[in-house]
């Protein structure tokens, strides 16, 4: 099959784990080891991909180069430039990219802007299109001018839905008045020669947060209820990766606390691997959330999770014992669960892994994909 995958988060090497990018590179990878001729369709950025990739990368030009289009805001007048270029060059170019590749499939990783480009193409065209729905993606549609209406339009078009959570799915099948299937984004993690883990100091607990500090993961949250901890006198430490415009925010939060606190950039697979290897606990705090790629990545690594019972992701906690639910986003609660494991480290969590990996195994999920765009036959071009 000759296939385009058009998103606007793409990792162009192994190393660059900014967003939901590595789930889009691994299952581009994952489609080319199935015998498809793939075809990237990404905003251009600074980063180029690596020589031996077996996928073809087509840049779309832009005026931006940022690669988390996510954490953009809207009220920066530039920024908002940037973000029409990328919508003026996507829809003149993707119809175009299709018929000189002679693509018979796209995927649109997420609903917008890339579903916007597939919708076009598909008009154009006549080339069908699948989308995959993440959280984000969805909940922020109303934040721009026509979002809820083009978001609508997307799903409806599309030749089938999936969503990266049980609850967004139906979420996803409300908006496109079609069915939406529940399909998890993944990574494959432990790729490449082993790791050296992170040795902590045996005398703490440590806690790790991997995610964009941006409010709806709740860094900031998590930094409170650390800071009530150690007001106590608890052993803990936290380490802090990612980026978003809360960093200084959360860099002056911490002031006072920096032996016990780190705010650090983002972590590439091997930082990721050599922390979940040497923490204790993996803290996803999020005030909104589906199922998070971190969650999967704490699986695979079988380090357990403290975790809002927000969307999913309680849900999943709870289904498979790896872990322990807050009960909401509240730095109060999550102090009071933090407390918990350092007071009782050294009692084990016998979470059913294996169980939990089934679900989310990028081969299946692959090969599910692959199937339903194979389903849909071209249609005339309007």
């Amino acid at each position: 099959m000759r296939l385009g995958i058009v998103t606007s988060s793409f990792s162009m090497t192994p190393e660059d784990t900014t967003n939901a990018g590595v789930f889009a590179r691994d299952l581009a990878l994952e489609f080319c080891s199935s015998g498809n001729q793939v075809y990237i369709f990404t905003p251009r950025k600074s980063t180029k991909p690596g020589p031996s990739d077996p996928f073809h990368l087509v840049p779309i030009s832009w005026l931006g180069h940022k690669h988390d289009l996510a954490s953009v805001s809207l009220k920066n007048p530039w920024k908002l430039m940037e973000l029409v270029s990328l919508m003026i060059s996507g829809l003149w170019s993707l119809p175009r990219y299709v018929e000189k590749y002679r693509l018979e499939r796209l995927l649109a990783l997420w609903a917008i802007p890339s579903g916007l480009f597939c919708l076009r193409a598909k008009k154009k065209q006549g080339v069908p299109y699948g989308v995959w729905a993440l959280g984000s993606d969805i909940w922020a549609r109303k934040r721009y001018p026509g979002g809820d209406r083009m978001v609508k339009k997307v799903l409806r078009e599309a030749a089938f839905r999936f969503a990266d959570g049980v609850t967004l799915a139906r979420e996803v099948a409300r908006l496109g008045s079609a069915p939406c299937e529940f399909v998890p984004s993944v990574r494959r993690l432990r790729e490449g020669g082993p790791v050296s883990p992170y040795q902590p100091s045996p005398d703490y607990m440590h806690f790790l947060f991997i995610g964009r500090y941006e409010k709806n993961k709740g860094p900031d949250i998590l930094i409170k209820a650390m800071k009530s901890i150690l007001d106590k006198g608890l052993q803990a430490q936290l380490h802090l990766f990612g980026a978003g415009s809360m960093e200084d925010d959360l860099k002056a939060a911490i002031k006072g606390y920096e032996a016990l606190i780190q705010v650090s950039g983002y972590a590439d697979r091997e930082t990721v691997i050599r922390y979940m290897q040497g923490c204790q606990w993996l803290v996803i705090p999020s005030r909104i959330e589906s199922i998070p790629l971190i969650f999967v990545d704490a699986l695979q690594m079988r380090i357990p999770v403290i975790g809002t019972d927000v969307g999913d992701l309680g849900q999943c906690i709870r289904q498979y014992g790896v872990g322990k639910v807050v009960s909401a986003a509240d730095p109060i609660l999550l102090a009071e669960t933090l407390e918990e494991v350092v007071l009782s480290k050294d009692k084990p969590i016998m979470g059913e892994w294996d169980k939990a990996l089934e679900q989310f195994d990028l081969t299946r999920i692959a090969r599910k994909c692959l199937t339903a765009l194979a389903e849909k036959p071209a249609s005339a071009p309007d």
